[in-house]
């Protein structure tokens, strides 16, 4: 009877745990391995109403390798880096001791051109009087400004009042002068990066050329892809104020970042210009002039024995560093100088062709994007000229040369390459961002593009900086339901994609949370936000046509760009015979231009394939080696 008793409670305990197994199992085989990511994707998003993808929960989204932020803590002993440093007891650690009774020097800082004075720490060129006070003209060349020192050393920036008209009147010299204009442009973020106001300050004769920067991060969609971008470049600086485009002598694609077509601009401006006058770097704030000025002043542009005289220029992410004209001595194009640069750059030349080659092969077996991307190495073909007295004979009365005599008999006739301060165009967006956002927003390698599947009444959010609606997506013969989009931008702007009717409160609701990621804030995010200006879109919607029937199997190319001024660019990808109506916002409608033909047309070939049971494509890597 005992065992009989035990036999019922093992059955009564196993038979219904069995039976749950079984019943589940049999539920799991009735479902497809489609079905189960679509219940999958639908658990993701299930507290995330009016929201149909987020990069930032599919992949948990982290930045990936962002530049150093610039940070906020001042280090309390900054003044023992200076040499000259007298240290007080009452001295304020963190700016030095303002004095206004000492007058301002006549020295500018090598850093930024300002003027250095001791007067008043929030204007440009400050030095704490601890340092400035009793220093000759010839210690002075020798330092920097409290703000230089503080980028170069500490990567730290500091405000400091200047006036947008002071930048406009510096440069504004060159109307009186017979010389030429190398105006940079940003390939990330052009036309927001053409000052409009160039024509009248250049005029309409005089020689410019055009140079395109940042190539290297630009996506590699065809082998030919560096000539298609110097069209687009050449015919939107004709359309936003570069003129008629008759004074452009030359358009370059550079990177000052890798050296990629530095020689090639140095050879062009000895064969075009040679020595006829003066060469000013143009352009707005933050297209890399300081970073082309330091890699012109060591290379063959510059007279060898300025290149350890005149001291770099300081360059920082954060706009606005150069405040001054900065500027370094030309090496005159003589014959013998051309042909000797001549044989030194054909004895390279196969050195170079087999280093392209062997990054080419890297690229291709491996995928590594940094031996995709442009580079080339700047040489020098001149020796430094030897000082005929010894530096260090000091008991001959020989004192050391650390500056150079801009005045002596030797540069009475020079020509002079000058960095220019930038100008703050009214489409870009840095101004609204903080030095961390900055940072965030800088791409560090080729862009890799992002493509989506957008239906009407769906909109994209780029980070918290740009939306995008599409309004109406229509057919001239069929109703087509979606269109293809490719987002430009930083791996580190995160994408969101939510129902156009509750897209602003879906704004609203993440706005400041690594959903959107910028604008973000380290400290206070509740002023952060109600200082952020939010999103305003144009008076009129944009409507983009494609009357193209691709009959012919051929590759899709997109229809237009939609720029976003600093945030990137979109890419629109329209089904055959169809138009779309769109609307797009940015901080106060800023840098919102449609431009055609797109920089990348064959994009397509840079995305993989469509993710089932999401609006995302495959990103792959962001080159290809084929026409």
């Amino acid at each position: 009877m005992l065992k009989n008793s035990r036999l019922f409670k093992i059955i009564n305990n196993n038979v219904p745990l069995r039976w749950t197994r079984l019943h589940n199992s049999a539920t799991d085989v009735t479902l497809s391995f489609r079905q189960k990511a679509w219940l999958t994707a639908r658990e993701r998003y299930k507290k995330h109403e009016h929201v149909y993808y987020s990069s930032f929960l599919e992949t948990k989204w982290k930045p990936s390798n962002p530049p150093a932020a610039i940070n906020s803590q001042f280090p309390h002993d900054w003044m023992d880096d200076y040499e000259f440093y007298e240290r007080s007891k009452t001295s304020d650690s963190k700016h030095g001791t303002p004095d206004a009774s000492i007058p301002p020097s006549t020295v500018p800082c090598s850093g930024c051109g300002a003027l250095l004075h001791c007067s008043n720490i929030s204007m440009p060129g400050y030095i704490p009087s601890e340092i400035f006070n009793g220093r000759s003209q010839q210690e002075l060349r020798t330092i920097t400004c409290q703000r230089c020192h503080f980028l170069n050393h500490y990567n730290i920036a500091l405000d400091v009042d200047v006036p947008p008209s002071s930048y406009v009147d510096t440069i504004s010299r060159i109307q009186d002068q017979f010389a030429l204009a190398v105006v940079l442009v940003d390939l990330l973020d052009f036309p927001s990066s053409i000052w409009p106001g160039m024509q009248h300050v250049l005029g309409t004769k005089r020689p410019v050329f055009l140079v395109g920067n940042k190539v290297d991060l630009l996506p590699r969609d065809c082998n030919s892809y560096l000539t298609h971008v110097k069209h687009c470049l050449q015919h939107e600086f004709v359309q936003h104020g570069g003129g008629d485009g008759l004074n452009i002598k030359n358009v370059s694609l550079i990177s000052a970042k890798t050296g990629y077509g530095i020689e090639e601009l140095i050879t062009q401006l000895h064969k075009t210009w040679a020595y006829k006058g003066n060469v000013y770097l143009l352009g707005c704030t933050n297209v890399g002039k300081s970073t082309l000025f330091n890699i012109l002043l060591n290379s063959d542009y510059c007279r060898p024995e300025a290149t350890e005289l005149v001291r770099k220029a300081t360059t920082c992410p954060w706009p606005g560093t150069t405040l001054q004209l900065l500027r370094f001595p030309i090496f005159r194009p003589s014959n013998s100088r051309v042909y000797q640069r001549f044989k030194r750059l054909f004895s390279e030349r196969a050195k170079r062709a087999a280093l392209d080659k062997l990054r080419r092969d890297q690229a291709q077996k491996t995928g590594a994007v940094a031996a995709a991307q442009p580079f080339s190495q700047v040489g020098r073909s001149f020796d430094r000229l030897e000082v005929v007295n010894d530096s260090f004979s000091m008991a001959a009365g020989t004192q050391p040369i650390t500056t150079l005599n801009e005045r002596g008999a030797e540069y009475r006739d020079a020509r002079w390459v000058y960095d220019t301060p930038g100008v703050m165009h009214p489409d870009q967006l840095t101004h609204f961002l903080t030095a961390e956002e900055l940072a965030q927003l800088q791409p560090t390698s080729m862009i890799r593009p992002r493509a989506f599947r957008l239906r009407p009444e769906m909109s994209l959010l780029l980070g918290g900086l740009a939306r995008i609606d599409i309004l109406n997506l229509s057919g001239y013969e069929k109703q087509y339901d979606w269109l293809k989009v490719f987002v430009f931008a930083s791996q580190n702007l995160p994408v969101m994609i939510a129902d156009t009717l509750k897209a602003e409160a879906v704004y609203k609701r993440y706005l400041g949370t690594p959903f959107l990621g910028i604008p973000s804030a380290s400290g206070d995010l509740e002023v952060r936000l109600k200082r952020w200006p939010g999103l305003q879109c144009k008076d009129q919607d944009i409507v983009v046509s494609n009357n193209n029937s691709n009959s012919g199997g051929n590759e899709a190319r997109l229809n237009c760009d939609i720029t976003l001024s600093s945030a990137g660019w979109l890419g629109l990808l329209l089904p055959d015979n169809s138009e779309c109506s769109l609307r797009v916002w940015t901080p106060h409608s800023a840098g919102i231009y449609v431009r055609r033909p797109a920089l990348i047309p064959l994009a397509d070939r840079l995305v993989g394939k469509h993710i089932r049971n999401s609006l995302a494509y495959n990103t792959t890597k962001p080159f290809v080696f084929k026409k």
